[in-house]
């Protein structure tokens, strides 16, 4: 007589829950290694063109380098030292410039009322003070008197003084009102 004996351990629902999984498992992990693959490919084949672009570039770089080498011997010759002098000269006169006329001007203008306008101009340096003489002819005292409020109100000029003064007297035409005066011009950031 046979006996049969079945050493099998019976299959419990764990085991059959991960077999049922065991597939997709297997092929989300294939697709995210075919991924990761492709994605590392193209990272190297990036990186590699980068690289050549920086061999490049550092090539350029160089020649730059040397052409710059050679011009700076060529300045270093005497016939160019002078100029390099002359050059440096000139940058320092603009840099201890103090004052643009034209922005100035420009800032005279910003306080003339409509009815007035600018007859003269002059700049004067005085040391290191710098007065500016004005000649303003206007339809009316009220059109030149406002300028001087302007004037003195404006954080550009200081001390102002009136020279000379043409107001029209009572009953007459229409003379234009002329008036001289002087200022000191604080230059702000021009």
């Amino acid at each position: 007589m046979k006996i049969g004996l079945n050493l099998a351990i019976p299959e419990s629902a764990r085991d059959r829950y991960a077999l049922a999984w065991a597939i997709p498992t297997t092929v989300v992990a294939v697709a995210g290694f075919l991924f990761l693959t492709v994605s590392t490919v193209r990272e190297f084949h990036t990186y590699r063109t980068l690289q050549r672009e920086m061999v490049v570039r550092q090539q350029s770089e160089n020649q730059l380098e040397g052409r710059e080498a050679a011009l700076r011997k060529e300045l270093e010759q005497p016939q160019f030292r002078e100029v390099l002098r002359q050059v440096q000269y000139l940058n320092g006169l603009i840099e201890k410039k103090q004052v643009s006329l034209t922005g100035l001007a420009a800032k005279v203008t910003e306080l003339l009322p409509a009815q007035a306008r600018l007859a003269g101009f002059a700049l004067s340096p005085q040391g290191e003070t710098l007065f500016v003489r004005f000649t303003i002819t206007g339809r009316s005292e009220e059109a030149v008197e406002t300028f001087l409020s302007n004037l003195e109100d404006s954080p550009d000029f200081r001390d102002v003084a009136i020279i000379n003064q043409g107001f029209q007297e009572e009953g007459a035409g229409p003379e234009p009102v002329t008036i001289s005066c002087t200022a000191r011009y604080l230059p702000s950031s021009e």
